[in-house]
């Protein structure tokens, strides 16, 4: 089946769930379309990796136009520009479904799949009401498009759409109660492939102290506040203690404003973002993994790719009690579980996990995990599956 993805308005690579799930799907014989955004210097239509990269720019020779079209999307929900491409891609480009990355632009995918009878699928990352509560906001266009603006939006859509993608059976359950059928999601998780495990176990080293490490968004939800008031605890333990911060994001100055009023310049590290293979280097080279999110109703309902990506190079993994990463984490004995937002808690857990009998146990069961369960090979016949039902669907009516 010939699919055609949707990220609009967003530009493409990098995307790290869109390059999984075209990596699924490609090797299942499906090929994927992905229309995004076009930025300057990058071509209108490019071959990246397994995806087809199609970009597009609204009213590229006119402001005023592109100011029109944002205002008939913040007041509709529903971009002219962006609905006509999207029927584009279908009409020129021949795809047979549409495949919509979040919540923002739904009634444009709606629309243009109905006009051109396909089906259209609806990928949710995260409860996006909650989240857009959570990232808060000011302005017109969060006035516009508020959270609860976003969950009427979203009650309707999925009962709208002809499937939903979610990555937790925590979305799923969620989704249900709110009135979508069941028959109708698919879980395709946030996992890494097998080939990111290494052939043999990596050391933890632990005679060099307790090295924490955190790698992703750096967000006031991402809960790395309590990761760093914990850190005076743990340096009482460990006065050879570090915690490295891989990555960027709107919470970083305040962070390190927080580091530096606790006095742990020298203890805590920020590196900014880091490209994916520097990255892993950095988590091979720590021995205690850290997903620390605050919880709420966002974090109860969606996992990041950096939990497995720990757990498939050997790292212990210490998660707060959201309920997705609690469930893995207490169901593969990758690590422990502390209380959100508890500094001392998450000490306490860290210094546990740093002995080297139980920090060596939880390394070995999350590299288990990883190769046995927690896998993109395993997830994929759920995404594939989905569309192999859908082009039978197609070819009986």
């Amino acid at each position: 089946m010939r699919i055609g993805m949707l990220l609009p308005n967003h530009p493409y690579p990098p995307d790290i769930r869109v390059e999984k799930e075209a990596q699924a799907l490609a090797q299942a014989g499906h090929e994927v379309l992905l229309l995004c955004r076009r930025d300057s210097g990058q071509s209108a239509d490019e071959q990246v990796g397994p995806v087809r990269a199609i970009r597009h720019r609204v009213s590229p020779n006119s402001g005023l136009l592109r100011k029109m079209d944002s205002m008939i999307y913040l007041v509709t929900m529903d971009s002219p520009s962006w609905g006509s491409a999207m029927q584009s891609l279908i009409t020129e480009h021949g795809a047979e479904a549409l495949h919509l990355h979040d919540l923002p632009y739904v009634p444009s995918a709606i629309r243009a799949a109905r006009a051109c009878n396909v089906p259209v699928v609806l990928d949710l990352h995260e409860n996006y009401p909650a989240a857009l509560a959570q990232w808060g906001g000011h302005g017109l266009e969060n006035w516009l498009f508020s959270p609860a603006r976003a969950a009427r939006l979203e009650k309707r859509s999925i009962r709208r759409v002809d499937r939903i993608v979610v990555v937790v059976d925590e979305a799923k359950e969620r989704l249900i109660g709110l009135g979508a059928d069941s028959d109708k999601i698919v879980v395709f998780g946030n996992t890494e492939s097998v080939d990111l495990v290494p052939a043999e176990p990596l050391s933890l080293n632990p005679d060099k102290g307790l090295q924490l490490i955190y790698v992703g968004g750096v967000a006031a939800h991402r809960g790395l506040d309590t990761a760093v008031d914990a850190m005076p605890l743990i340096l009482q333990h460990d006065p050879r203690a570090t915690l490295t911060i891989v990555g960027d994001g709107a919470s970083l100055a305040t962070l390190k404003e927080q580091a530096a009023r606790l006095g742990l310049q020298e203890s805590v590290h920020f590196t900014g973002w880091l490209p994916k293979d520097k990255a892993m280097n950095a988590i091979e080279a720590a021995n205690l993994a850290l997903v620390p999110h605050h919880r709420s109703p966002h974090t109860d309902a969606t996992i990041p790719h950096k939990l497995f990506q720990y757990m498939a190079l050997g790292r212990p993994v210490l998660v707060s009690d959201c309920a997705p990463l609690a469930r893995v984490v207490n169901d593969t004995g990758a690590g422990a579980v502390f209380h959100s937002g508890d500094a001392a808690d998450l000490a306490a857990k860290a210094i546990a996990l740093s002995n080297p009998t139980r920090s060596a146990a939880a390394a070995l069961a999350g590299r288990k995990a990883v190769l046995e369960r927690w896998n993109l090979e395993a997830e994929a016949p759920a995404l594939s599956g989905l569309y192999t039902a859908l082009a039978a669907q197609r070819s009986r009516s």
